[in-house]
């Protein structure tokens, strides 16, 4: 009866330890860690190879992980890779339930390379050079300057940063900005309570803040459409259906479901707050 009794206890922690190690959280801690996870291929499906995983990575570096969310069929995994010098990396595992978890698909913000050397370009600029330009913008019958204000020159500076920021750099940018954001975001609000929206359609809202918006490196406010639904989202940049904000929901239920062909992320900050991305 003993020898029983022990057999069934090894067999339930066994059962309790490999399910363990198949739950989204630890299958991501497993597969980038810097050993090689010998039954990766058992856990992997889609457009997902294998790579990256922990020994792609180089020394160097650290990775933190944060659930984004779970149901019973999807999990979606924030990696946030930083370098020896702070430089955060923030990138996506996707999830599918089959008969055990597997990453269907990792995802990032996508084309960010334009935007980089837009960044590199205006922070290299001397106040001349940045004085220069605007002189000559008023001379250019194209209207095609870069910035033809020290406002706008702010503004796009700011914004390509912020576009290309960490997770968390983002987040701590809206808490130091928040009463502007939650100002402009009651205004929307009222501002929906008498307007038209297309549910098919995404429609420019908050028009009337572009001001206040630039100063907080927005780019624009819309709603609707198949991006957010009834969510408001501020827009930061991106280029074309690869972009980043931020998002408020009234209901939590009205967020948008992450998926590795759309929705890429969405985290909650608090009182119906969101950071969200594209692809």
């Amino acid at each position: 009866m003993r020898l029983l009794y022990h057999v069934l206890i090894i067999a339930l922690l066994t059962a309790s330890f490999c399910q363990a190690q198949t739950d989204p959280m630890t299958l991501a801690k497993t597969i980038f860690a810097r050993e090689s996870f010998s039954s990766l291929d058992k856990h992997i499906t889609g457009e997902y190879n294998g790579h990256p995983n922990g020994t792609d990575l180089p020394d160097n570096v650290t990775v933190d992980f944060l659930l984004l969310g779970q149901d019973e069929k999807t999990a979606v995994i924030n990696l946030t890779i930083t370098d020896s010098v702070g430089q955060a990396f923030d990138a996506y595992l996707h999830f599918v339930k089959d008969d055990v978890w597997k990453v269907t698909a990792f995802r990032a913000l996508a084309m960010t390379g334009f935007i980089d050397q837009v960044k590199g370009m205006l922070e290299s600029m001397t106040e001349q050079q940045v004085d220069s330009i605007i002189v000559q913008s008023q001379h250019d019958p194209t209207g095609n300057a870069i910035f033809k204000s020290r406002e706008e020159y702010e503004f796009e500076l700011g914004n390509s940063r912020l576009t290309l920021a960490s997770d968390q750099e983002i987040i701590n940018h809206f808490e130091k900005h928040k009463e502007v954001f939650n100002r402009i975001k009651n205004d929307v609000l009222v501002e929906l309570e008498s307007k038209e929206i297309d549910s098919e359609r995404t429609t420019k809202v908050g028009e009337v803040h572009q001001v206040a918006l630039n100063r907080i490196y927005i780019s624009n406010i819309f709603t609707s459409g198949y991006n957010l639904g009834k969510c408001i989202g501020f827009l930061i940049g991106g280029i074309l259906d690869n972009s980043v904000g931020l998002l408020f929901a009234k209901d939590k239920k009205d967020l948008p479901k992450m998926n590795p062909h759309r929705i890429i992320m969405t985290r909650e900050i608090g009182n119906g707050w969101y950071l969200y991305k594209t692809t």
